[in-house]
């Protein structure tokens, strides 16, 4: 703290510059929490009175803006009317101070006003035109929160106060502290002065005192003085999210000013591709942040908040947060200090439209912040922008790359978060790690990882700095303000919820698209699927990545549901959507994963990978998970895993134990053994679960998967069943069922040549293609099961791109085609072999159709299917575009590996036979 320090907490006015009424408004804030237009920059003024103390007579006065956005110029005003400016500042994230200088002296009773511009925003999307305003928003360093819910917030938005000093004053100080107890202190100062140094333990003990002269420097900001000491101090005591230990400096100017800072002794380290705290290996695991918070448009939520944020992350497993092109207020950074929470900071440089107004900035709020930030041990990495493109070059980034390195210490540094080679971007990059934005379909992550893993390149960490999100459902019913309105983000009125740079608002229209489809009072229990759909997607997707050695850690998107996503761990009641102890399974220092055998085919001439069901099996069959630990715990010691399969509310029909064949270190990936048992002999498809618990010395952690017992040979039995397979992907149901009778087009005509007459028995007949034939077969009255492919022939139901596991529930909806196929209303793993990238388009059918398997896609609320039943003519039809062949990214080769796909195509066939 300085010696003085005293808040203007108001009363504050505001008005726009184009009105003469003035309206009361709270500082800190923005002009959008008040009711303001939130598409309009301004200028806009702020005005407030207040009596600078008599007891400052003689000192320099200064006043101290946390943050405004974006532009600013401030001016005192006295009784006798006369104005005078005192300076202006453009950078909507950093604190700075303005000088008093001799327009006010003590005593005295003033008028500050502060004429405001915030980014202009633009009209509908990233590439629309600008709103007017004179600081068009892809010029600015405005970060993401305008995509968010679709302008920057305007206004003093942090708080304002009166600052005091002597003839001397400290412009900067930090404190860069190793693990071994060795305290760097740097100051820079306006003036000459002799700076008294004391240092204190976390327990507030006293450590030592120590003065010395600073000396002048020339610096590129003018004459400074520049103070440097450095030495041990005794019996240290390291920073870490397991301890955070914070020492205090005092720092003094004579009598002139003081300075108060904490700062912790930490370590932090790139050993090839491992990370070291403190020379420990340790493994982030952060959450995405855009600083968005319902209760206001700017990102200062207030100390408590921001505790209680930090507190649900921490039980729910992470070590730290990433702030994601945006700059939080001082006490954010404070609190990850006090609280163990590592820090990456994303600097806001975000689809930049490159103009000289943008280059002369970038290098003037980007030291500014950095000077910020490096004071705080929780600030480990940077990256200097997001998903960058080819419009910002080396000339820019190399620059600000060497800056940052020569600022912020040992935390590891990049120039563009995801890189350039997946955005189209600087090629020759500048970064001390690797950094990649993967949000996957689960079935084409592993390639994605493979493809990527950089082992022929240096030996770097690799970063995921976001990934892994997924939209979950929300119930609308829910969201009221106190008044019993909606909240504005749900207003289709463009004056409330005007769309400006989002490229999504589709919130408004969410509640008349699911009346429309039935499911409007279906909300409740669509939410709370869609919750179990995004800890699925969590826990696959996050314990794949542990599995990587060549992986260093990730950061998951994100913290908060908004108006563009609802991929928080909260919703936008603050409510938690997932139970801590889950999550933390997968999402802590030590994980117990599981792994499968490797298998290979030779196909046409050569090699290649089997890939099979490994959550489904048949009766008979062995199963062999191996069971894997990934610790980045603190302890060292022999490694154990107790396991257990059991089916629901029965004793486990399996179980064993294995130890690793020597001790488990942390920072270690490695197989501890395989649990092996015999598939039980089942009538009928059941779940069980594989229970595991993991010991590594003391530490110990539990996780569980579901696993899918099928009976053995299930479509031996089945008659009547025809293959019609134009396109050859069915070609080894005939290993399933070598009952199945092959047909051609003859046959489904009934011609004169065909094999079999088909309408003699009642057939089913399954195909990979609709043709003129089929369609007339079926029309006919015939019974058919259709796999439709997207990419492939057209069907009799047009079909759409889309995921499958992302942004999407997967319903399973009341239908006897689903016979005893095992599911809980939704789709989980049992489809994994199965997942495709196209779904129907039933809507235009109306009531020809009967869903088996729905889509409703949880950002716009639109419907599709994955399987229905469909009337043709006198016929029957199942379409699907389900891949019950696999093939996409690491599902089954073929039918017959895919087992819990042969069993739904089974189940299929028995409905339209019976």
């Amino acid at each position: 703290m300085l010696s003085y320090h005293m808040p203007l907490p108001g009363p504050w006015e505001f008005r726009f510059d184009d009105q003469s009424e003035w309206t009361p408004i709270t500082v800190p804030g923005c002009w959008e929490d008040a009711g303001f237009p939130k598409d309009r920059a301004g200028p806009a003024w702020y005005r407030t009175m207040f009596v600078l103390p008599q007891e400052l007579a003689g000192r320099r006065l200064f006043l101290r803006f946390g943050a405004v956005s974006y532009h600013c110029e401030a001016f005192i005003a006295h009784d006798s009317g006369e104005m005078c400016s005192i300076g202006t500042h453009t950078g909507m994230w950093d604190t700075f101070d303005l000088a008093l200088g001799d327009v006010a002296t003590a005593g005295e009773r003033v008028t500050l006003l502060v004429r405001v511009e915030k980014p202009a925003s633009l009209i509908g999307g990233p590439e629309s035109p600008s709103l007017p305003g004179r600081f068009p928003l892809r010029e600015t360093l405005a970060g993401f929160l305008p995509y968010v819910w679709g302008h920057s917030h305007g206004g003093i938005w942090q708080e304002v106060a009166l600052v005091a000093a002597g003839g001397t004053r400290f412009l900067d100080a930090w404190i860069h502290a190793s693990a071994d107890g060795y305290v760097f202190v740097e100051a820079e100062l306006d003036g000459p002065a002799r700076v008294m140094l004391e240092l204190y333990r976390p327990d507030g003990g006293f450590i030592l005192s120590a003065e010395e002269d600073a000396v002048r420097e020339d610096t590129p900001a003018g004459e400074r003085y520049i103070l440097r000491m450095n030495g041990p101090i005794p019996d240290p005591r390291p920073w870490s999210p397991a301890d955070p230990a914070l020492y205090r400096a005092v720092l003094r100017a004579g009598h002139d000013d003081r300075v108060e800072l904490r700062f912790g002794l930490r370590s932090f380290e790139a050993d090839g591709t491992t990370l070291r705290l403190n020379d420990k290996p340790i493994y982030p695991r952060m959450i995405l942040s855009w600083g968005w918070r319902w209760e206001t448009f700017a990102p200062n939520p207030g100390v408590e908040r921001v505790r209680v944020d930090f507190e649900r992350l921490k039980r729910l497993g992470y070590n730290g947060i990433k702030c994601c092109l945006w700059f939080p207020p001082q006490y954010y950074f404070d609190l990850a200090d006090e609280m163990g929470m590592l820090v990456w900071v994303e600097l806001p440089m975000w689809l930049p439209r490159v103009t000289d107004h943008f280059r002369q900035q970038v290098y003037v709020e980007y030291e500014r912040l950095i000077r910020q930030a490096r004071r705080h041990p929780s600030v480990v990495i940077y990256s200097l922008g997001c998903e960058l493109g080819k419009d910002v070059g080396a000339d820019i980034l190399g620059s600000l790359y060497a800056m940052t390195r020569s600022m912020c210490g040992e935390a590891l540094v990049r120039d563009n978060s995801g890189s350039g080679e997946a955005y189209g971007g600087l090629l020759n990059e500048f970064a001390q790690y690797y950094d990649y934005h993967f949000y996957a379909d689960l079935h084409f992550f592993r390639g994605l990882l493979d493809a990527f893993t950089p082992r022929w390149r240096g030996a770097h960490p690799w970063l995921f700095g976001e990934y892994c999100d997924y939209d979950t459902f929300r119930d609308l019913r829910r969201y009221r303000n106190v008044d019993g309105s909606r909240p504005w983000w749900l207003s289709a009125d463009a004056t409330i919820n005007p769309t400006g740079a989002r490229w999504i608002n589709e919130a408004p229209f969410l509640e008349e698209r699911l009346r429309a489809q039935g499911l409007w009072e279906r909300s409740a229990e669509l939410e709370a699927v869609s919750y179990a759909h995004g800890l699925l997607h969590r826990k696959w997707t996050v314990e794949l990545t542990r599995a990587y050695r060549e992986i260093s850690g990730y950061v998951i998107t994100g913290e908060a549901d908004t108006p563009i996503s609802s991929a928080g761990m909260w919703d936008a009641t603050g409510a938690l959507k997932y139970d801590p102890a889950e999550f933390r399974r997968f999402n802590g220092d030590l994980v117990a994963l599981i792994g499968w055998d490797r298998r290979r085919d030779w196909v046409r001439g050569g090699d290649r990978v089997a890939w099979w069901d490994v959550w489904s099996y048949t009766a008979g069959t062995l199963v062999r998970p191996h069971l894997i630990a990934s610790h980045y715990g603190a302890e060292s010691g022999p490694a154990r895993a107790v396991w257990s399969v059991a089916f629901d509310d029965r004793p486990p029909f399996a179980s064993g134990e294995v130890t690793a064949d020597r001790d488990l270190m942390p920072g270690e990936v490695r197989e501890i053994g395989v649990a092996e048992f015999t598939a039980p002999d089942v009538s009928a498809p059941q779940r069980a679960t594989l229970q595991v618990t993991l010991s590594v010395g003391a530490q110990q952690t539990e996780n569980a998967w579901s696993l899918w017992f099928f009976p053995a040979d299930f479509w031996t039995s089945t008659r009547n069943v025809a293959l019609y397979d134009p396109t050859g992907r069915l070609r080894d149901l005939a290993r399933l069922a070598p009952q199945a009778v092959e047909v051609m087009h003859a046959d489904l005509r009934g011609n004169a040549g065909a094999r079999i007459d088909l309408r003699s028995s009642p057939f089913v007949v399954v195909a990979s293609a609709w043709t003129r034939a089929l369609s007339a077969y079926t029309r006919s009255g015939g019974r058919v099961v259709l796999i439709q492919d997207g990419d492939g022939p057209p069907g009799p139901v047009a079909t759409v791109a889309m995921p499958f596991w992302r942004e999407a529930l997967r319903i399973c909806e009341p239908h006897p085609a689903w016979g005893d196929f095992p599911h809980d209303g939704w789709a989980g793993m049992q489809f994994f072999g199965c997942a495709t990238d196209h779904a129907l388009d039933t809507q235009p059918l109306g009531g020809l159709t009967r869903p088996i398997l729905r889509r409703i896609d949880t950002r716009t609320a639109a419907v599709h299917d994955y399987a229905a039943e469909l009337t043709w003519g006198d016929g029957r039809v199942i379409v699907s575009t389900l891949r019950l062949y696999g093939g996409a990214g690491e599902q089954p080769s073929g039918i017959a590996r895919n087992t819990a796909a042969a069993y739904l195509l089974l189940c299929w066939v028995r409905y339209l036979q019976g």
